[in-house]
């Protein structure tokens, strides 16, 4: 009984994908520009990571509970499974780039939603290069 519930909590676990909140990738020394570049050449990735994502679940399952059942327990979570494993391969490519992910807070996210325009660019450079709020400085004009 015990590796039966084992096996079912490894395999609703594989399917289950992490909530996204807002995010940037950051790396020293880099600004805007340079995270868009590098996030619009991983993107490119994505499809290669939601497909392997999607059959090792398959896969997974097959070697779980079987040829029949094992099909049965992925499908409702195929869309899931690629999702993830889109976002898994671009956070893959870019930390080869050296970038990571930074998961911006609430008191960030509302600091960046309610910039427009240069501001909104000046705050992002910031953010993307490391900085925090605190940090942050506005131009002299």
């Amino acid at each position: 009984m015990k590796k039966l519930l084992l096996g079912v909590v490894l395999a609703v676990s594989t399917c289950t994908t992490k909530p996204l909140g807002m995010s940037v990738p950051t790396q020293a020394g880099h600004n805007l520009h340079s995270a868009r570049v590098a996030v619009d050449s991983c993107s490119q990735e994505a499809d290669e990571g939601g497909n392997s994502a999607v059959i090792g679940g398959y896969t997974t399952n097959i070697l779980l509970w079987g040829i029949i059942i094992g099909p049965a327990v992925t499908a409702p979570f195929q869309d899931e499974l690629r999702v993830q494993g889109e976002i898994d391969q671009v956070d893959r490519c870019l930390r080869e780039r050296g970038f990571e992910r930074r998961e911006l807070n609430a008191g960030e996210s509302f600091w960046l939603r309610n910039a427009y325009g240069e501001e909104r660019e000046r705050r992002l450079d910031h953010l993307v290069s490391g900085g925090t709020i605190e940090t942050y400085r506005t131009p002299n004009t």
